[in-house]
């Protein structure tokens, strides 16, 4: 399907031509699928696009499909497209142009730029934000600082995620989280629009392989030896690399997406809260209760959070997500995470009643809606990964809801502006406020396009924690030297018994009976 770069809408194609034999039979018999579409189907299938009998330079790696045959997996790389930030017309980004001072924002055209520089009110302006987007543009080489082999391929400014992920083979287990796109017809086909029939047993098989193609990280993380085997830490680890090798993993090894918001959580526990909240001696506690809220890519990767265990052994850990966009079948289900004859597997006490649980276990609860409706024992953390803030009205409800528990919340950004709009929100919502953002050392590598912007996007880049408003302090003045003491009351013998208390109905007659003797 074309799409005019100039903007508009997409123009639909007259004929529908498939490369894969599978899938063009399935739509030459679904006659309904065509008249829906109003497209022809071409009379054939075309050619399949994947080489073959060709090894990548002499790997003999083999795609799924293609046993024997030597084959890889095929696909052309087009260049990124980007959009004006003001009338959204679509471009490659050699036909559009930054700002001259900051460097972020993306025009079409001189008329468009001084169109957003005179935007009203003012502090919708970009008069108004280019001095703050040119600082946020100064933090890119910091947030490109990696020490992995792939580090230049994947924070430039024009890295495709999709190819990226294609080039790798990272086309299975938790990697699907992390893909844009739908599955390939290379795929078992399922009927149209059929659920499937038992959703729990089809979300914990998405968990069979976790690390997908990477088994050599698989089986060092999950397969491994237990949390009290691994090496001691004489103090937490602060960086990427620190940790590769205290894992003994090589800086090429692609795991890095799948354990960032892991290692979030870590980070939080060892060098914020004790920096931000000394006064909770949270490096003491023997047990930590995390909600995680509004997370719905770390509850489908869950299993990553073992390796917690194996950071803070003493520690034993029960992670509860909220959220509205969990799965349906989640709300109020009770996993335990665990190892059983040396591999980690998640257990679903409801359905295996009698299973023995490990003491070393993760427990993990799990509710499907707005945290604001959450009812229950106060939590130790409170983290949040990705939550647009300023783009949900539920955190409205939500923050006043933290400000009355008062616990340490901390959230992982994509970027410093995000940060910044979550601090008006807060401010609106509670009186309070935002911590300044900074950057976190476990941020995913993989640059994220900004689409009408060059700003320096990763997923989990920045930390920042709620600022709570003050509660007001009643606190008694001393009475002055020269004030008269008042006597002290002498209760009387026989007290009056008291009143009896009236209720709704009687309080209403009462305040009727008081007006009507005043106006007589």
């Amino acid at each position: 399907m074309e799409a005019p770069m100039s903007g508009g809408t997409p123009r639909r194609p007259h004929t529908l031509r498939i490369n894969e034999k599978n899938l063009h039979k399935l739509l030459a018999r679904s006659k309904a699928a065509l008249n829906i579409l109003k497209v022809a189907l071409s009379p054939q299938a075309l050619g399949d696009w994947d080489p073959t009998k060709h090894d990548r330079q002499g790997e003999g790696v083999q795609a799924e499909g293609h046993e024997g045959l030597g084959a890889v997996p095929f696909s052309m790389r087009w260049p990124p497209t980007r959009y004006c930030h003001v009338c959204k017309k679509r471009s490659f980004p050699s036909q559009l142009k930054s700002c001259s001072q900051c460097k972020a924002v993306l025009y079409c055209s001189d008329q468009c730029s001084h169109s957003d520089r005179t935007r009203c009110p003012q502090d919708a302006s970009h008069e108004h934000w280019c001095a703050k987007l040119a600082t946020h543009m100064s933090h890119a080489a910091e947030l490109a600082d990696l020490p992995f082999t792939y580090t230049d391929e994947v924070t430039a400014d024009n890295f495709e995620l999709e190819h990226f992920l294609s080039q790798n083979q990272l086309t299975s287990g938790y990697w699907h989280h992390w893909s844009l796109l739908v599955r390939s017809p290379r795929y078992e086909l399922h009927p149209i629009g059929e659920p499937p029939k038992d959703p729990y047993s089809h979300w914990l098989a998405g968990h069979s392989e976790p690390c997908g193609p990477l088994r050599l990280e698989g089986e060092l993380l999950l397969n491994g030896p237990g949390p009290h085997t691994a090496p001691a830490l004489n103090k937490p680890l602060g960086s990427w690399r620190q940790y590769y090798e205290w894992r003994g993993l090589g800086v090429s090894s692609l795991v890095t997406p799948l354990l960032s918001s892991t290692l979030s959580v870590y980070h939080i526990i060892t060098a914020l809260v004790p920096k931000h909240f000394p006064e909770l001696n949270i490096l003491k506690k023997q047990s930590l209760k995390i909600h995680i809220i509004e997370s719905s890519r770390e509850f489908h990767t869950l299993l990553m959070f073992w390796e917690l265990s194996m950071l803070l052994p003493h520690v034993t850990f029960e992670l509860v997500f909220i959220g509205e966009g969990l799965p349906s079948w989640s709300d109020e289900e009770q996993l335990v995470m665990q190892k059983k004859n040396g591999c980690v597997t998640l257990l679903n006490p409801r359905l295996t009643p009698g299973e023995p649980v490990d003491k070393r276990s993760i427990r993990v609860k799990c509710y499907r809606r707005a945290y604001y409706m959450l009812q229950g024992p106060k939590p130790d953390l409170v983290i949040g990964f990705r939550p647009a803030i300023p783009l949900h009205e539920s955190w409205l409800s939500t923050l006043p809801r933290l400000q009355s528990l008062r616990v340490p919340a901390y959230f992982c950004e994509l970027t410093e502006l995000s940060c910044e709009c979550s601090q008006q929100v807060m401010s609106q919502a509670t009186g309070g406020g935002v911590s300044p953002a900074h950057i976190n050392p476990f941020h995913c590598p993989l640059r994220i396009a900004g689409g009408d912007n060059m700003l320096p996007w990763y997923s989990n880049a920045l930390i920042f924690h709620l600022v709570y408003k003050p509660v007001a302090n009643f606190i008694q003045r001393p009475a002055p030297a020269n004030a008269e003491v008042p006597p002290p009351q002498v209760q009387p013998d026989n007290p009056s018994p008291e009143a009896p208390k009236m209720n709704r109905k009687e309080r209403k007659q009462a305040a009727r009976h008081q007006q009507l003797k005043k106006r007589k």
